[in-house]
């Protein structure tokens, strides 16, 4: 399924078509628009890998609790800790293996 902005702003998307959409649209309207979990935030929208345009390139962690209140400190820590440890044994993070089939099918 193939998404658009205006789309963002009217309809809420389970991780999977947001991730299928993660380079059809910009992260700060993922942002602002979707209810979102930590772990996709530290995937996604705070990974300097997706944020291509230019507003993408101001997020920080502070803009993510502003727009996303329903995330504590707590959550942002689980998620952290799961991707570091998924790092330390060497295992694919999802952002990473979609970026690259994501490269694979653009080429």
């Amino acid at each position: 399924m193939s998404i658009c902005k205006s789309d963002l702003y009217a309809n809420q998307y389970d991780y999977e078509t947001l991730k299928a959409n993660i380079y059809a649209v910009s992260l700060i309207d993922i942002l602002k628009t979707q209810k979102l979990s930590a772990e996709f935030c530290i995937k996604y929208i705070l990974n300097n890998m997706f944020q291509f345009a230019d507003e993408d390139q101001n997020i920080n962690i502070e803009l993510v609790k502003q727009l996303q209140p329903q995330l504590t400190e707590e959550d942002f820590i689980r998620a952290e800790l799961s991707v570091a440890v998924k790092r330390l044994n060497r295992e694919r993070i999802d952002s990473f293996e979609d970026f690259e089939s994501y490269a694979n099918r653009h080429e």
